[in-house]
């Protein structure tokens, strides 16, 4: 019988999305098969440490968007309060201004007033004319006369202009007053506003670095966890460890009471253990919680919880118990094959079907599918120990 070949999907040319796609997932799927050779209680940790560091790793962005609007508004608050300093500061020079307007006003006025009465007490001009006329001793005194009162005219027609002059100022000063009040006002609506908005992203902040404070707590504790099942798991391993190398002496015990031998050609050797697919094969690959380079010592192959696992050749059950990292595990010694001992080792069943010490038939069943141990789903993790130490199982298949 020939090796049994893994069917591979075939990728229509140009399809490098699909490629891209059926590669993470694939990714996702071996991480998932990987996690079936870590305890439950690890794995749980571990999910919970990553929630818990995804959470604290957001409320730490939330907490510094929050302190950098924050910082944004104070600068802004900053700007709005000098903006109302200048604003005030504009209307007070602005009052000032019109308060001084006001006084030039009553005072050119005044100055205006004692002229017309200065020119109507001397009598109409009429009048002054005839009498300087009169009690001039000569032309130059009647000149310098009537040039005097023209000056006097001229004297008042400018008060008149530079009142003219004062008032349209004192206009433009109120509506400068008028401008400077409004823009204040403005100013102290903008400066509250963003009070107010400086206040509640300072409790948004306050808010967010208390969630970072119980967050990095909580990560903490989930740390510990982690850690703790980590060296709970490592425990179980050396423990499992221990065993299989008892396991391995007496799988050389039996070897060498075994006289059933085989040379030649190992493809097809043994049949097919489980009616069922390959889900990941034997070989070395970074485990996805502990982080360090291991090799997965079997072939895992997907069945339903209960499917019949078949003796992959005639042989003796030379062990068969419960491990808290394998679940029920069952040996089947075949024979020397080419000058070594063969081994097969069915792990995660649901029962036996076989009693420790039987000889089967190539075919019979030997026990159920399961997923006790460390296992996160039905499946049979199939391993061929050569001299008790593992080796790929496919080129026997």
């Amino acid at each position: 019988m020939g090796a049994v070949a893994i069917p591979l999907a075939q990728a229509e040319p140009g399809n490098d999305l699909d490629d891209r796609r059926d590669a993470v997932q694939s990714q996702i799927q071996q991480q998932k098969r990987s996690l079936e050779h870590t305890s439950r209680q690890a794995t749980r940790a571990a999910d919970a440490l990553v929630a818990s560091q995804r959470k604290l790793q957001e409320a730490q962005a939330r907490l510094a968007n929050a302190r950098e609007k924050l910082t944004a508004a104070r600068e802004r608050d900053a700007r709005t309060r000098a903006a109302l300093a200048a604003a005030e500061e504009r209307l007070v020079r602005a009052e000032q201004a019109l308060a001084a307007g006001e006084a030039a006003v009553v005072g050119q006025r005044g100055e205006v007033a004692d002229s017309v009465v200065d020119v109507y007490e001397q009598g109409p001009v009429e009048l002054r004319s005839l009498q300087a006329l009169v009690n001039a001793e000569s032309l130059t005194d009647l000149q310098l006369t009537t040039e005097t009162e023209q000056q006097l005219v001229r004297n008042q027609d400018d008060l008149l202009v530079e009142l003219q002059g004062i008032e349209a100022q004192l206009t433009a000063q109120r509506a400068e007053v008028a401008a400077a009040k409004r823009e204040a006002a403005a100013q102290r609506v903008a400066a509250a506003e963003n009070l107010t908005a400086v206040q509640l992203l300072e409790q948004d902040a306050a808010r967010e670095a208390a969630s970072v404070r119980t967050l990095v707590a909580s990560n903490r504790t989930a740390r510990q966890a982690a850690v703790a099942a980590q060296q709970k798991d490592r425990a179980a391993l050396q423990r499992l460890e221990q065993r299989e190398e008892r396991i391995k002496q007496q799988i050389m015990d039996a070897a060498a009471r075994d006289r059933r031998s085989y040379s030649g050609d190992t493809g097809g050797l043994l049949r097919m253990p489980v009616d069922g697919y390959v889900t990941s094969p034997y070989g070395y690959r970074t485990h996805p919680i502990y982080g360090y380079y291991a090799l997965h010592n079997g072939t895992d192959f997907g069945a339903a919880c209960g499917s019949p696992l078949f003796a992959a050749s005639g042989g003796t059950v030379i062990e068969r118990y419960y491990d808290e990292v394998y679940g029920n595990r069952l040996f089947l010694s075949i024979g020397n094959v080419n000058g070594a001992n063969i081994t097969v080792v069915y792990n995660h069943l649901s029962s036996f079907r076989a009693a420790e010490g039987s000889r089967v038939a190539r075919g019979d069943v030997v026990g159920g599918v399961g997923t006790t141990g460390w296992s996160t789903g039905c499946h049979l993790h199939f391993m061929v120990l050569r001299n008790g130490t593992p080796v790929d199982p496919m080129p026997y298949l």
